[in-house]
């Protein structure tokens, strides 16, 4: 057998890894659970507050630099802070996104609706979020010929989700972007792949956590398109996992939907019972 067939496949000994945004939600579970698997682990944020208290909590090799991943300068400033206080970058995780925006729910609309302005916004924010980064760690990863990118996309890049237009397009272009890193790149030993998400209960720091309505008994409700219930933000850590270390390091350019079969779900759930509503040998 091979060295890396009796290595544990799982384990990230000797990998930086920078997580952006980071401080909370999916990108704190990732970088727990990075940091629980030997990496060095830099979490970045533009909350300075927020990504500090996060990094002291998780503890061990994990911290925080402060970096809007939206401006260029800073992506530059981070790298060099990566590279200088803890080694060349061998894993990126494009986490960061525009949830704070979307909650509002006045910057992203139908397509008639979005502003110029808010239309960038919402682009930078889904898009230039993982080029920058991506942009500025690769040439450290091709030096070393060894990197994984995970970029964290959603489903709403393969599924309608009006009134969200714009981070619908940004999300379908973050896609199309890992395909072009993973083919461009990949003969550098660099690796891109990205994960679907579909609804993860996170506390945005508020301290609440969305969960979708349980089913009422009335006796028509098998007949609702009834969506899954929503995930937790180990679920997609642990794809992210995955992804970053050894046991995945024959994939490269695919998008991993983790969203518990919600975009599996039927589109016409009135038509058959559940199969649990059914005799057997019916």
């Amino acid at each position: 057998m091979s060295e890396r067939s009796i290595r544990d496949p799982f384990r990230l000994d000797g990998e930086v890894a920078v997580v952006t945004g980071g401080s909370r939600g999916i990108g704190r579970a990732i970088a727990e659970v990075y940091a629980a698997r030997g990496a060095r682990v830099v979490i970045c944020g533009r909350d300075e507050k927020a990504g500090v208290r996060a990094a002291e909590e998780i503890g061990g090799s994990v911290r925080f630099v402060r970096a809007d991943v939206t401006d260029e300068s800073e992506v530059r400033a981070l790298v060099r802070t990566v590279v200088d206080g803890f080694g060349a970058p061998s894993i990126l995780v494009n986490n960061a996104g525009p949830t704070d925006l979307l909650h509002t729910r006045d910057t992203d609309g139908p397509i008639g609706h979005i502003s110029l302005e808010n239309w960038r916004k919402l682009l930078d924010r889904t898009l230039t979020s993982a080029f920058l980064p991506s942009r500025y760690m690769l040439p450290v990863m091709m030096d070393r010929r060894h990197g994984a990118i995970i970029n964290i996309s959603s489903l709403a890049a393969a599924q309608a989700m009006p009134g969200f237009d714009a981070y619908s397009a940004g999300k379908g272009g973050l896609e199309a972007l890992t395909r072009s890193i993973a083919s461009g790149y990949g003969h550098l030993g660099i690796r891109c792949n990205a994960i679907r998400v579909g609804s993860i209960a996170v506390d945005h720091g508020d301290g609440s956590r969305r969960r979708y309505a349980a089913e009422d008994d009335a006796p028509d409700a098998w007949r609702r398109a009834v969506p899954p219930e929503e995930g937790e933000p180990e679920d997609i850590a642990h794809a992210a996992l995955f992804l970053a270390a050894p046991a995945s390091s024959y994939i490269t350019g695919t998008v991993l939907p983790v969203d518990g079969g919600l975009g599996s779900r039927s589109l016409m759930p009135w038509q058959t019972p559940r199969p649990e509503m059914l005799a057997d040998g019916a």
